[in-house]
């Protein structure tokens, strides 16, 4: 079967309306949604945001589920002029920033076995690009970052998750896909209280409706990446919906334990 782990609810639901995902299994303190989607059988996770709950959440994915592919999907940052809001990144290298100083990047590969389509494979408009994926330990706020992580690694996208899911993957001989819609572009800033909005990889509704409050600059920021979300949230279902005919997966998601 295959797994399919995102970060946020908000990633999830246009994946969960193109599936058929009616029984929810609560596997210690995640909510898995096990069944079908375009054919194939599933198990479905919103994880929370950041390394941690990734790497705890794909570690509860395999010893439960036994996948035989892990996708790592989900919204990301486009690094690259290239690459824009709404368009697909499926990842052909894994990498993550282990120190950020400014003036010094160091970052490193992941080794980890990628399952690549051997086709692109657009959804209707959508592009999909293939390249490098980055993960990073906080949300990339500004544009003059994601400019030199960009240049520097000649990653495409930037996330928070990518590299932790690759790593418990690649500890589990357990193969791993990767894909990630834009969400906002290369030379766009995000609010500077984004990463405020997270505890314990969890989004935090209160936070947000106290940072409108006092901001309308913060008001109108997250109504525009409200959009984009919603956007890349249907792109990205679409896209894995298409996809999943083309996944040999024969067997049901039975959980080893309930």
């Amino acid at each position: 079967m295959i797994a399919i782990l995102v970060a946020v609810k908000e990633e999830l639901r246009p994946i969960l309306r193109r599936a058929t995902a009616d029984d929810v299994v609560r596997q210690s303190h995640l909510d898995f949604h096990e069944g079908t989607l375009g054919g194939q059988p599933v198990a479905l996770l919103a994880l929370g945001v950041g390394r941690e709950c990734a790497r705890v959440a794909a570690e509860m994915t395999i010893r439960c589920y036994r996948p035989d592919l892990i996708i790592s999907a989900g919204f990301g940052g486009s690094l690259s002029p290239d690459v824009r809001a709404g368009e697909i990144v499926v990842g052909t290298e894994i990498a993550e920033v282990t120190k950020d100083l400014g003036s010094e990047l160091c970052w490193q590969k992941t080794d980890v076995s990628l399952a690549i389509p051997e086709t692109d494979h657009n959804v209707g408009n959508v592009r999909v690009h293939r390249g490098m994926l980055l993960s990073t330990e906080e949300m990339v706020l500004r544009a003059a970052t994601k400019a030199r992580l960009g240049k520097i690694t000649g990653a495409l996208a930037v996330d928070m998750e990518t590299a932790a899911v690759a790593r418990v993957a690649a500890a589990y001989n357990t193969r791993l896909m990767a894909v990630r819609c834009i969400s906002d572009n290369h030379n766009e800033n995000l609010p500077d209280e984004f990463n405020d909005f997270f505890v314990m990889g969890q989004l935090q509704p209160g936070r947000i409706i106290s940072a409108c409050a006092s901001s309308p600059r913060v008001m109108l920021s997250l109504a525009r990446l409200g959009y984009r979300a919603n956007v890349a949230g249907t792109h990205l279902a679409l896209y894995l919906e298409a996809l999943m005919p083309r996944l040999h997966s024969p067997t049901t998601p039975t959980p080893s334990t309930r």
